[in-house]
């Protein structure tokens, strides 16, 4: 045992992550269901403006080719309902013509003074003025009932027309929508399939809304990290910490750490490991370095703890780590092994916060496979 400052330093693992990224998800369509014919390459750089992934518009285009004869065949009644309505009101409009023509003549006989008639005569000239007087009222009326039957089957038509070129409309901005383009040059990170358990890739079925892939912003770059729940409260907000990629082992990114999360999650792999997530922010980098940063690249986090002054420091070569809740212990050169409080650590040493002393001498654990 011996006093010393300790500087403690956390390895964690991680992965990075763009902070910022725009999606690509499938456009709404009528169908509601698509298949990905092509799809960019995962990790691959694109242009804006080059497609980023293609839907199958095999079914659309056959539906398009059906509202466009529709749409027609709707234009073609429409423009015969309208050529009958104009027959129709020039009949009604001669039968008014008629009409008033009869009235006429039966007003000019009907004003014959009745002493120069025959009493019988000049009744009958009353009563077909009468008559011609209905007719004509009549005529007009059929003439109105025309006019608004015919305004009302052209509406109906007219809106049966608005609807079929309407569909026609929503199917081609469906099949230029199917199409999916970037809007910035960027990266392409191909999503997961949520119920393979792998990459998107052509064939796939997908939905209206389902995210397939998404265009990152390389100077956003974070590492999702994992810290050991026996940790828990030894990583906080605002601690520096110093990334290397597996992929470029010569490199380290500085950074701090953003968000701790405050429940431990299960690992995937076993329910006896638990761990919490931290997120860690990258410092900016350069261009160039931004353009080989990936998200999804493994990384390996030390994370700088706040430095111990003047500490009473025990070897880990000479700790016995308890399990299921037992304590630490420290084995003692004269034999047996004693209980230790344990404070920050490193790689190489502990503060021992109680159970030993200074200057007591201990024994280091031997390697595996030694007696």
């Amino acid at each position: 045992m011996r006093r010393g400052d300790l500087a403690p330093r956390l390895l964690l693992s991680g992965e990075l992550r763009a902070a910022r990224a725009l999606q690509v998800s499938v456009p709404a369509t009528p169908s509601f269901e698509v298949q990905i014919r092509w799809l960019a390459e995962d990790g691959s750089r694109v242009a804006a403006g080059e497609p980023v992934v293609e839907f199958d518009n095999t079914s659309l285009l056959a539906k398009l080719e059906e509202q466009r004869l529709a749409a027609d065949t709707a234009a073609a009644e429409l423009a015969r309902i309208q050529a009958q309505a104009r027959a129709d009101q020039a009949d009604k409009e001669f039968a008014v013509e008629q009409a008033r023509t009869d009235r006429a003549k039966a007003r000019i006989a009907a004003a014959v003074p009745p002493e120069l008639l025959p009493r019988r005569d000049y009744q009958d000239r009353q009563l077909k003025l009468q008559e011609a007087g209905n007719a004509f009222a009549k005529a007009i009326e059929d003439l109105k009932a025309q006019r608004a039957k015919a305004a009302a089957d052209v509406g109906v038509q007219r809106i049966v027309l608005d609807q079929a070129r309407r569909d026609v409309a929503v199917a081609t901005a469906a099949i230029h929508d199917l199409t999916l383009r970037a809007q910035r040059d960027s990266l392409v990170v191909v999503s997961e399939h949520p119920v393979e358990g792998r990459k998107f890739q052509a064939g796939d079925n997908v939905w209206t809304g389902m995210t397939v892939a998404t265009l990152p912003e390389t100077s956003s770059m974070m590492v999702d990290a994992a810290l050991s729940d026996v940790d828990d409260g030894r990583v906080a907000p605002g601690m520096p910490a110093t990334c290397v990629l597996d992929a470029y082992p010569e490199a380290r990114y500085r950074g701090r750490v953003v968000d701790v999360a405050g429940v431990a999650r299960e690992s995937r792999r076993t329910a006896l490991l638990r761990s919490i997530a931290v997120s860690i922010a990258l410092d900016p980098v350069t261009p160039r370095e931004a353009a080989r940063l990936r998200p999804g690249m493994s990384a390996r986090i030390e994370i700088a703890g706040a430095p111990v002054r003047n500490a009473l420091l025990v070897p880990r070569a000479a700790l016995l780590l308890g399990r299921s809740g037992a304590p630490p212990r420290v084995r003692l050169a004269g034999g047996g092994a004693a209980a230790v409080r344990l404070g920050p650590c490193d790689a190489f040493w502990c503060v021992a916060a109680s159970g030993v002393q200074e200057g007591e001498a201990l024994r280091a654990l031997a390697p595996r496979g030694t007696s």
